[in-house]
């Protein structure tokens, strides 16, 4: 980044707005000429927080602005985003916070090229702006979602025995991003690991860890389950294995 420019500070509310069970979410297309990152990327619209607004009162003030549509503030997610811009004149910080919204009844989005509904085990988060995909997996709830596991074997020379090492999504009580571990020979008890992270991105890169260091020491990768559009490092796993030999028949990105 240039140094030598201004610098500002905004802060800045949005709406993740979700029908048919939850299952699509209403996004808008950012324009920004000359912002790489930021222009031609679709968001979770909203908009920045005006002088004696609160954050819910600039949500439904914004939400209206934009799209034409009402809502109702549900739910604050719990995480907040920070993205770093360069205009041409300014460099700008943008924190941003999430509500988990309702439509008023009667209400409906003027669908636009700039503005759709996309469905979320669809939806390709590289077409989307940084904290996009932190937002919406915590709006979204569903099994087929959150649901994340590989399992890893290696016949053991030394003991002439089969060793496992499987790794698998679980919330723990601090934060929704965790893992846990279960290392140990086939039949006897398993050891027990767990950590956790402040996003999907962190996991995601914990998981691509493990992976690259269980198939350096001679594994092979049994299982996998899990929603590639919500653990989008599964398709780098399966290459990566497929490359090495070390994948099983009949395992494929879900």
């Amino acid at each position: 980044m240039t140094t030598g420019k201004p610098r500002r500070q905004v802060t800045v509310v949005c709406a993740c707005i979700r029908r048919k069970g939850g299952q699509e979410v209403l996004l808008s297309m950012r324009h920004a000429p000359g912002v790489p990152g930021l222009d031609c990327k679709w968001e979770i619209p909203g908009g920045k927080i005006e002088f004696g607004e609160t954050p819910e009162q600039a949500l439904i003030r914004e939400i209206r602005e934009e799209l034409g549509l009402k809502v109702k503030p549900m739910r604050l997610l719990s995480y907040l985003h920070t993205n770093f811009w360069e205009y041409e004149h300014v460099l700008q910080q943008v924190t941003l916070a999430c509500y988990e919204c309702e439509q008023e009844e009667g209400s409906e989005a003027i669908i636009s090229d700039d503005v759709r509904w996309f469905d979320v085990r669809a939806l390709d988060f590289e077409s989307t702006l940084p904290g996009t995909r932190e937002f919406i997996s915590l709006a979204v709830k569903k099994e087929w979602f959150d649901k994340f596991f590989i399992s890893f074997e290696l016949i053991d020379p030394k003991v002439n025995a089969r060793r496992h090492y499987s790794v698998g999504a679980q919330p723990t009580l601090f934060s929704r991003y965790g893992l846990v571990k279960y290392s140990g020979r086939i039949g006897y008890w398993s050891k027990v690991q767990y950590e956790e992270f402040q996003s999907p991105r962190e996991m995601d890169s914990r998981i691509l860890a493990i992976t690259k260091r269980r198939l350096a020491h001679g594994y092979q990768i049994t299982t996998v389950q899990g929603h590639v559009q919500r653990y989008q490092v599964l398709g780098e796993i399966i290459d990566l294995a497929r490359k090495r030999g070390a994948l099983a028949e009949g395992i494929s990105e879900h």
